[in-house]
């Protein structure tokens, strides 16, 4: 039997907010709820256990609406810890393993929950670690080999008759590992990924900002490309990423229809004409097509067409993917642009901004439909586009190559990656 254990009873001392921080909400869930749906998805814990200050113990709300057993904690960490150990050997036979996580910690996938219970059958416990990236010194100024030390942070795994053994609630320690009497088979393991603890204010909202990145890495994606099966309808074929797409679906061998503007016209598209114009029902649909103005036009007179081409076009193909009652891949093309308003660009940065909160907002629900939705956002490309929206010449240094594009597009044309938001940046 594995349990996991969420310490959820701090009183948020350095954080100083009137509700607790586990409570707060992280891109409108709260933070504990990162925990709960790691554990439960990682399907190898039999029992999930928060440990919860006496008020949250009182009215059980987490309790039920994580559907998760809550135990009353201490006022200090291990005596919470120890509140956990007690009531696990008081309730439970048989129990193997136990892993504690801090509720702070919102960045741990039930990937890693599931690497720390099988490395728990070789060693004696699994602890997340990571190496000290700054300069180390005592307070008075004496130099110290940050390579003799490491952070200790949770995921913290044991197995619980050891622990329930040696586990001491007085001790000053806050790592349970320190308390280890034996640590000679201990793995300190080490991820390649986030894991912050949200200690003060502007660490909620740089977790926001985190949970949104997802970036290729160019420079190992290589030069070949995966192969899309299937048909394709590509949007946008006439620009310089589009044309780069139509070659290299032709030299796979793909069927695609890359309708003009006068065979679709994205402004006022509707899904009656692209099942008028397009031969075939899509496997994949990938839009790059863009509308340009920047704001030496009137802002209120660039609205309709940039919206519309920009924003209202993939509204539509994905209410046209519903209509095929299969399996499709949707690659939309976002900007760089969406990650802060440009000056001089304002509908173009609005609409690809409101691109990004389709995606992610119906990445879900539209995965449960069998349609995989993704959006690409490059920095600018190399294209005759860029230089008529910015009306400067722009250093080739400073754009991608749109063959860099279609890597990336391939990808998530077969990926089954969801709901993505995938920055792809020059010299990356």
């Amino acid at each position: 039997m594995n349990i996991g254990v969420i310490l959820a009873a701090g009183v948020s001392e350095r954080f100083q907010s009137v509700v607790h921080k586990q409570y707060l909400k992280l891109n409108g869930k709260e933070v504990i709820y990162y925990s709960v749906n790691g554990m439960k998805e990682s399907a190898c814990f039999d029992k999930i256990i928060a440990v919860v200050d006496e008020d949250e113990f009182n009215s059980k709300y987490i309790a039920n609406k994580y559907n998760i057993t809550c135990v009353k904690g201490g006022d200090k960490r291990n005596k919470s810890i120890k509140a956990a150990i007690d009531y696990i050997a008081d309730t439970f036979e048989g129990v193997d393993k136990i892993v504690f996580q801090d509720c702070s910690r919102p960045f741990v996938k039930k990937e890693l929950y599931q690497e720390f219970i099988s490395q728990l059958d070789s060693h004696s416990a699994v602890i997340m670690s990571s190496d000290i990236n700054d300069t180390l010194s005592t307070h008075e100024g004496i130099f110290v080999n940050r390579k003799e030390y490491c952070l200790i942070q949770t995921p913290e795994a044991f197995h619980f008759e050891d622990i329930k053994a040696w586990f001491s609630p007085n001790r000053e320690c806050t790592a349970i590992v320190n308390q280890m009497p034996d640590k000679s088979d201990v793995l300190l393991y080490k991820p390649n990924s986030f894991n912050i603890n949200i200690t003060y204010p502007e660490d909620l909202f740089l977790a926001e900002q985190f949970m949104n990145i997802d970036y290729l890495r160019l420079s190992s994606a290589g030069k070949v490309h995966p192969k899309i099966e299937g048909k394709v309808l590509l949007l946008g074929g006439s620009g310089g990423v589009g044309q780069c797409i139509v070659n290299a679906l032709k030299k796979d061998n793909v069927e695609y229809f890359a309708p003009t503007h006068s065979e679709l016209d994205l402004q006022g598209l509707t899904i009656e004409r692209i099942q008028k114009a397009c031969p075939f029902a899509p496997d994949v649909i990938i839009n790059v097509a863009a509308a340009y103005a920047n704001d030496s036009v009137n802002i209120l007179e660039s609205y309709d067409k940039i919206f519309d081409v920009n924003l209202r076009s993939n509204l539509v193909l994905i209410e046209y993917a519903k209509t095929l009652n299969k399996k499709v891949h949707l690659v939309l093309m976002s900007s760089s642009s969406s990650t802060r308003g440009r000056e001089n660009l304002t509908n173009y940065s609005a609409a690809k901004a409101a691109l990004n909160s389709v995606v992610e907002s119906q990445g879900e629900t539209l995965r449960a439909q069998n349609i995989i939705v993704n959006a690409l956002i490059p920095e600018k490309i190399n294209t005759p586009l860029i230089a008529k929206l910015h009306k400067t010449e722009i250093s080739s240094r400073e754009l991608l190559e749109a063959e860099e594009v279609v890597n990336s597009v391939m990808y998530y044309s077969i990926t089954d990656e969801y709901g993505k938001l995938v920055h792809i940046r020059k010299g990356l």
